[in-house]
């Protein structure tokens, strides 16, 4: 039972590396990449939050908000993410998959900020272009 719970996480950080990390070879080069991608994943969260927050800057309640929810979801997302380490903790992989919950959350926020503050309900372009989402 042991061995294949090491194989099973042998297998998935080689497909975790293989699709976001091609040129890590180990656990710690996996770890290092993903924690630059979601360098650049809250880089790019903090810019569709800025953009949102600059389209409602004369609605103060509607800024509060925004702002309120964003620190909510900053707690939600530690909290989250903070579990599924929890879960990995006896192995090498627990902070790959830490940081990958971390990831997807991130990136989710992201859309999630241009769908409800970025776009509008008429034909109107948004205000910047539909973040994408990893599916994998």
């Amino acid at each position: 039972m042991r061995a294949i719970g090491f194989f099973l996480l042998f297998v998935s950080s080689q497909l975790m590396a293989d699709d976001k990390c091609p040129d890590a070879d180990n656990t710690y080069e996996i770890g290092v990449c993903l924690a630059e991608q979601l360098e650049q994943h809250e880089v790019e969260l903090q810019h569709y939050l800025a953009e949102a927050l600059a389209r409602y800057k004369e609605n103060e309640l509607i800024v509060e908000s925004i702002e309120k929810a964003q620190q909510s979801w900053l707690v939600y997302r530690l909290d989250q993410c903070s579990s599924i380490y929890d879960i990995w903790r006896d192995g090498t992989i627990r902070s790959i998959m830490g940081l990958g919950c971390s990831i997807r959350m991130t990136q989710l926020r992201t859309h999630q900020i241009w769908h409800s503050y970025l776009t509008y309900m008429d034909s109107t372009p948004p205000l910047l272009p539909e973040p994408k989402i990893d599916t994998k």
